[in-house]
């Protein structure tokens, strides 16, 4: 039997079980215990499209897309020149499958791992949120829309990647305006009561050095914009996204500076916002944005809590750090965030053999070497190094 349609018959097994035990069909009836099954199926058809990720694969994740649908997506109300959309159109079967390759590596020889973190569904409508580990302990969150056939084929609608702010249709078309735009096209993406030519003017010479990569162009642009245009979505979007493709970190940190300016408690924006709040010791407007995400995500996740940790530490809310840290670890005993953030808070927090126990996790599984030399080139540790439960741990170790 294949390991979906166990599951279910599995699922369906214990819901007949619960059912009895409750009382019967007048506790859950028919429709109830159908629509368990209906989501279990649910589940289990989009984990699959998970782990297939985790193979390396993104054959399922690609197959998942109705073409058609998504195109209509992406073309919505937007004003897109019609060669552009035909063009667009044309290729998008056979580009598809590059452009999802692409979003899933972050890095050079770099795959990003996958975690199912929640799932929630009703009817054929069901949402799913997956968490992605990046290099040098970054990660982000998708959000999925999704849809089943009443013969179990799972359909993937849509989604938001966090490290991006915005949903995939929303990025593409918004990308195809930028590709020929016209004056009615940009005054549509302008949210201000009136816009004049020069406004429209504006943010149209902006959107072409987005689409040519022309950094040096958008700045003096940019630079001409009211704040009123400034405040735009679109232009303070862009504005980022430009300077992380391009990898201009100093300009890129002038765009998180206005995104923060902005839209200091938009939660989509916040994954890009760490990368000014932190550098910048910002910490307290770090650890609320990771809090509005949390909130915003709806799910508690291990990687989220050890984030919460760091922030905590540095803000000198030890109890709170050694909290979060010893979370993470429980939630996900794999997580190597979680054990270096248990061995910091446990350290501050002079908390010797809770520090000990996370490094014995980093050294096992991680294979780091822990012995005084090391460890103790680090200052937050000096004291754990000089402890009784250290020194013991260290002689058993060699």
């Amino acid at each position: 039997m294949k390991i979906a349609g166990f599951v279910l018959a599995l699922f369906a097994s214990m819901s007949v079980a619960v059912a009895q035990q409750a009382g019967g069909p007048a506790d859950l009836d028919a429709e109830q215990l159908a629509e368990m099954e209906r989501r279990a199926q649910f589940e289990a058809g989009f984990k699959a499209i998970v782990d297939d990720i985790n193979r390396g694969s993104f054959a399922s994740f690609n197959a998942a897309i109705n073409r058609q649908d998504m195109l209509e997506r992406i073309f919505g109300l937007r004003l897109i020149d019609q060669r552009v959309k035909q063009s667009f159109s044309e290729d998008f079967e056979s580009s598809l499958p590059n452009m999802i390759e692409r979003m899933f590596i972050v890095a050079k020889d770099h795959e990003a791992k996958a975690h199912l973190l929640g799932f929630d569904s009703r009817g054929f409508l069901g949402r799913a949120t997956v968490r992605y580990d990046l290099p040098d302990f970054q990660y982000t969150y998708h959000e999925y829309d999704l849809r089943m056939t009443e013969a179990g084929k799972i359909y993937i609608a849509d989604w938001t990647d966090f490290l991006r702010g915005e949903g995939f249709s929303d990025s593409i078309g918004e990308t195809l305006i930028a590709a020929a735009p016209s004056k009615q096209a940009v005054r549509k993406l302008i949210d201000l009561p009136r816009v004049s030519d020069s406004q429209v003017f504006q943010v149209t010479e902006l959107l072409k050095a987005v689409r040519d990569r022309k950094v040096d162009r958008f700045v003096e642009i940019w630079g001409n914009l009211g704040d009123d245009l400034k405040a735009q979505r679109i232009t303070v979007l862009s504005h980022v996204h430009l300077m992380k493709d391009t990898r201009n970190r100093r300009k890129l940190r002038t765009a998180l500076i206005e995104m923060a300016k902005f839209f200091p408690k938009e939660p989509a924006y916040s994954l890009m916002l760490l990368d000014y709040y932190f550098p910048s010791r910002r910490y307290q407007e770090a650890f609320d944005a990771l809090k509005r995400l949390e909130s915003r995500l709806g799910v508690e996740d291990s990687a989220m809590q050890a984030r919460l940790s760091a922030a905590s530490l540095v803000l000198r809310n030890t109890d709170d750090a050694a909290a979060y840290a010893a979370r993470a670890v429980e939630m996900e005993p794999g997580l190597e965030l979680g054990w270096w953030s248990l061995a910091r808070a446990s350290a501050v927090n002079s908390d010797f053999d809770t520090a000990v126990r996370a490094l014995t996790e980093l050294e096992d599984q991680f294979g780091y070497d822990l012995g005084p030399e090391a460890l103790g080139k680090d200052p937050l540790f000096a004291q754990v190094v000089r402890s009784a439960a250290y020194e013991e741990w260290s002689a058993s170790r060699q």
